[in-house]
């Protein structure tokens, strides 16, 4: 009985000896360092120098204008949403050549073939995008011609007056139009007087050309052939062979073939057929000296020519 009581005892001794000690802590969990909620690329402007051709965040977005553009005049960015920052940065071949607010860059940053970038806002709330500055068109902006006057028969050459903002070398091609018909021969900067006739309409279109791109088509004002008014070409006879003196008068006229002709200015006596042109005039009795003669020839329109020339008679003759 005595040995069970102190087998007793000795377990009660344990029981209470472990409830005296103190329990073991229970590790606390640490929380895991969140990120902060604050992103801090938001306050890093877009680089346009890294950024790809063309990219937009947070509702952003920017378009140049024009969309094709040429070394001349000025590029604007249209901007669409709320940038995070009002900067707008333009870059030319990687370079930056404006940083601020100015949404406009002009031609004097810029030549033919440079690439032009924008960027605007910051990484989560701006945009970029670039464009390729392309070849300026030549063009006519003038031209000349001769003769001053057209008629059918004279040839009539043309010289173009071009501009082209790349200073480029330009060459023409040409297509005159007769009556509103093109002919394929005609591509020449001379058009022959032969090609076209009197009431005839007379155009060319010019195309100029700066070895890169046709400019646009130079369209000329249709000019119509007026009538030509007659040319007395024959010359007077020189010397007095006898005492009927006699001069036919010849007139060329690319439209007509058919005149009338008079005498404005002549000494008595002397006649001249209206018909034909040929004047006569009896030298017999008629005083040496100098005389005036004139003559005029009309064509069916009213048109006239004229020559005027002074005989001279001497005492021998």
């Amino acid at each position: 009985m005595q040995f069970i009581h102190l087998v007793l005892i000795f377990v009660f001794g344990v029981v209470l000896g472990a409830c005296g000690e103190d329990a073991p802590e229970r590790p606390v969990s640490t929380p895991t360092p969140q990120p902060s909620t604050t992103n801090e690329q938001s306050q890093t402007a877009v680089n346009p120098r890294s950024a790809p051709a063309s990219q937009s965040a947070g509702g952003v977005t920017v378009q140049i204008l024009p969309e094709n553009p040429t070394s001349t005049g000025c590029l604007r960015a249209v901007i669409q949403g709320h940038p995070g920052r009002s900067a707008v940065i333009w870059m030319v071949n990687g370079e930056t050549v404006s940083s601020g607010i100015d949404t406009q860059l002009c031609s004097d940053n810029y030549q033919r073939y440079d690439q032009v970038s924008v960027a605007v806002g910051t990484n989560d709330k701006g945009a970029q995008t670039s464009v390729s500055i392309g070849n300026s068109l030549p063009r006519v902006v003038d031209i000349s011609s001769t003769p001053e006057e057209i008629f059918a028969g004279t040839d009539i050459t043309v010289q173009p007056i071009a501009e082209d903002t790349d200073g480029d070398d330009v060459d023409f091609t040409y297509q005159w139009l007769i009556n509103g018909e093109a002919d394929p021969a005609l591509t020449e900067a001379t058009l022959p007087g032969s090609r076209f006739s009197k009431g005839d309409t007379v155009q060319v279109l010019i195309v100029p050309n700066d070895f890169y791109d046709d400019g646009p088509t130079y369209e000329s004002y249709a000019m119509q052939v007026p009538n030509a008014a007659p040319s007395i070409t024959s010359q007077p006879p020189q010397g007095i062979t006898s005492l009927d003196y006699r001069y036919q008068v010849v007139v060329g006229d690319p439209d007509d073939s058919q005149f009338t002709y008079r005498l404005d200015e002549a000494p008595d006596g002397m006649i001249i057929d209206a018909a034909s042109g040929l004047i006569q005039w009896s030298l017999v009795d008629i005083a040496p000296g100098d005389y005036t003669i004139a003559i005029i020839v009309t064509d069916p329109e009213g048109a006239e020519g004229a020559q005027e020339y002074t005989l001279t008679l001497n005492a021998s003759e």
